[in-house]
């Protein structure tokens, strides 16, 4: 309940430093940091977040493992920046989560408040997919940004894991 909390004060007042930022930009390519610049800062406080859970794999890693992956959970959730999201979208997703399929995909493909929402949730890594490929970047952080909720790969499952804890 307290992280449930926590994560609604993150998004409603996501703080981040200058620091923090100019990390980003040195952990990431000219077009991957344009790509992170166009998230909303609760997605940019979030990507930040996952990136340092994901610190803790550096020696663990090949090099180009890493900076995939870092890179990656830096954009995992840009597709997101590709629709205007309200708060209220957020908080509905986080409490539905456990909806039966069925229910979600009647509710998604209808014409109510409802459907936009849970569009964002199940098409956005498909958009940040896109939006990675479109910038150039390689196919390994493509596939990871694409199935970050549906890993089929051990970076994949790091990448779930660390989005999960944020």
């Amino acid at each position: 309940m307290f992280y449930r909390v926590h994560q609604f004060t993150q998004a409603f007042f996501p703080h981040i430093d200058s620091s923090e930022i100019k990390w980003a930009r040195d952990n990431l390519s000219t077009k991957a940091y344009s790509l992170f610049l166009k998230q909303s800062r609760s997605e940019q406080r979030h990507a930040l977040d996952v990136a340092q859970s994901i610190m803790t794999y550096k020696q663990a890693l090949s090099s180009s493992d890493f900076r995939n992956l870092l890179t990656a959970a830096l954009l995992h959730d840009c597709g997101k920046s590709t629709v205007f999201i309200r708060l209220w979208h957020r908080v509905f997703i986080v409490l539905i989560q456990k909806m039966p399929k069925p229910i979600w995909s009647r509710l998604e493909a209808s014409h109510t408040v409802f459907a936009l929402p849970l569009k964002i949730s199940t098409q956005h890594a498909t958009w940040g997919e896109n939006l990675a490929r479109t910038a150039g970047l390689n196919s390994e952080i493509c596939l990871l940004i694409r199935e970050h909720h549906t890993p089929k790969t051990e970076l994949g499952r790091i990448l779930e894991k660390a989005d999960n804890a944020h």
